[in-house]
């Protein structure tokens, strides 16, 4: 066969982009070195368990939304069924359990309710963490419309400013005096990285809004059923997903 499309790597990123590519009457062709598609996003089974390798819960499925929409469009919502967690994450130590829900208001709540003496870091905390969500939509596209308006960020995008001058640790001990709130704040960063001193607040603030406000969601049987799904889907439209391909 010819393909006018090679794509190496067959994660979500590359079959997402060849499943949209293939919609759009591209020959693509999809190498992917192990034996089955979906990197992160692939299972694997120990006795009667289905094991997720790393794609254990999404978020962003919001209505006309960027992955609702695009998933749509590639069928996606008719062959794949997507179960909301009740709850952003838990925390289980020897002293105590904690349970962060979703929702600004219930969040705040719950956190404000465990340590009353940090009320106004914790206000603080998720009043920043909405405004980086709500500025960053309204950012301009074009570079040189981002260059005219640099000089009016502090005053535009106050949010954006704060968060980008933080690592995610600097400003939970500027505004934050219990550690064990910050350990509840922040029990889910290793989605991000491992230390809260190196990861900016900003790319911390981002996707924890997204969970925040949106929800997460469980793929049914596990990623692999959307990996598989998006595969099977270039195939459908005429292309090939070669699997164990290192060279």
């Amino acid at each position: 066969m010819r393909y006018n499309t090679v794509i190496i790597g067959g994660g979500l990123a590359g079959l997402t982009a060849g499943a949209t590519l293939s919609k759009f009457g591209k020959k693509v062709l999809l190498l992917e070195q192990h034996h089955k598609p979906g990197g992160c996003a692939t299972t694997f089974k120990r006795g009667d368990f289905i094991i997720e390798v790393g794609l254990h819960e999404m978020s962003g499925l919001t209505e006309n939304g960027t992955i609702k929409n695009l998933f749509k469009m590639l069928e996606v919502d008719k062959h794949v069924e997507f179960q909301r967690v009740p709850e952003f994450y838990a925390v289980v130590s020897e002293k105590e359990n904690f349970v962060l829900p979703h929702g600004y208001e219930t969040a705040t709540k719950a956190l404000i309710d465990k340590y009353p003496e940090d009320e106004k870091g914790i206000k603080r905390f998720f009043k920043l963490i909405a405004g980086i969500r709500e500025e960053t939509t309204k950012l301009p596209r074009s570079p040189l419309k981002r260059k005219l308006i640099y000089p009016l960020m502090p005053l535009l995008y106050p949010n954006i400013v704060e968060a980008s001058k933080h690592t995610v640790g600097s400003w939970l001990d500027k505004y934050i005096t219990n550690e064990n709130a910050k350990l509840d704040m922040v029990a889910h960063i290793v989605y991000w990285g491992d230390d809260p001193y190196t990861l900016s607040m900003f790319y911390f603030g981002m996707p924890f809004s997204g969970f925040i406000e949106n929800g997460g969601f469980f793929i049914k049987g596990g990623s692999q059923q959307l990996s598989s799904y998006l595969a099977s889907y270039i195939e459908k439209n005429g292309g090939s997903v070669l699997l164990g391909k290192k060279s």
